[in-house]
């Protein structure tokens, strides 16, 4: 998932930008401009193109006045659901992946993977995947990331999602995703207690013996962290609602869980990548599409800015609050 993707390729190091990589099942359709970017990030892109099929295309419409009311076509993996006065469908019928679409790749013996589907798809790939591993000559259990799929957070769901948890490392809804496996009306209004209490009920289901994580992804109203030894971490986004930045939220929370997993390679620390997640995200909003790659001299720039410099004053703006 190329946002994903980006969250985790923006702190890559140049000489192993190899070490990011991504799966994508394309159509006959796939645009030639969007694979010569994604090859010029330099990192492990298993690209397979159907030779039949067309590529996964949905329709995004904005209802409140995120762009003053537009349709957004964009290549997605979502079922139709609605959110937030947004709405998405396919508009194609979706190729999926499966993990033996891994094998013959680099990337079946990655270290990390970020999921998303239901508590049905999620069980069966996490074997399929430690097996085709072992099948390969790798023993050895890599760290796992679940997104859910918005589709099935319903409260009829919610056991199978917690039973499904403790094959996890971290499960990372966002916040009305959360708030769907609990209620079945939309709460009204935005309550940080609500999703505190919920969250620790997941983060209680997390892992083995429920040492995993729970993050939860709230858009404009920053991000919750909790889980291991962690109490509970509140972060606000990198802009603040309105900024004039902000150009499309678009992908957001699928950069952000990139952003965290790059933090997680890097430092081992909750709360330090939960930070690379925020600043991973604020890279994601400030254009439609992708953020543009520059190379000036031996330093890379997303959108004219170093990853690294922004992550040093994000950390720098909220240093009193980590401190408490």
């Amino acid at each position: 998932m190329p946002p994903a993707t980006l969250g985790c390729r923006l702190f890559a190091d140049r000489l192993k930008t190899h070490r990011v990589g991504c799966l994508v099942l394309a159509g006959t359709d796939f645009p030639d401009h969007v694979k010569k970017q994604l090859s010029s990030w330099q990192m492990t892109l298993q690209l397979k193109i159907s030779q039949t099929e067309p590529s996964t295309r949905g329709l995004l419409e904005y209802e409140d006045d995120t762009f003053g009311r537009m349709h957004i076509f964009v290549c997605q993996w979502y079922d139709a659901y609605a959110c937030k006065a947004k709405k998405f469908r396919y508009i194609t019928t979706p190729l999926r992946t499966a993990p033996s679409d891994l094998v013959g790749s680099r990337l079946l013996h990655a270290k990390m993977f970020h999921l998303l589907g239901t508590p049905k798809e999620v069980g069966m790939q996490i074997p399929q995947i430690i097996a085709l591993r072992r099948q390969h000559g790798n023993r050895s259990v890599p760290f796992l990331l679940w997104e859910p799929f918005p589709a099935a957070c319903t409260t009829t769901n919610r056991q199978a999602f917690l039973d499904t948890c403790k094959l996890v490392d971290v499960f990372s809804p966002n916040h009305l995703e959360l708030c769907a496996l609990f209620d079945d009306a939309k709460p009204e209004g935005f309550s940080t207690e609500r999703l505190e209490k919920y969250a620790m009920q997941f983060s209680a289901a997390t892992g083995l013996e429920g040492k995993g994580n729970v993050i939860v992804r709230a858009g404009e109203f920053g991000s919750l962290t909790v889980g291991g030894s962690l109490d509970k971490l509140w972060l606000p986004p990198f802009y603040q609602d309105g900024a004039s930045e902000v150009v499309d939220p678009t992908g957001a929370g699928n950069t952000f869980l990139g952003g965290f997993m790059a933090g997680w390679n890097l430092t081992h620390d909750i709360k330090e990548s939960s930070i690379y997640g925020v600043v991973a995200a604020s890279f994601a909003i400030e254009q439609i599409g992708l953020s543009k790659l520059e190379l000036d001299g031996e330093y890379e720039l997303w959108n004219g800015v170093q990853a690294m410099d922004r992550l040093t004053q994000y950390k720098d703006r909220i240093s009193t609050a980590l401190a408490v």
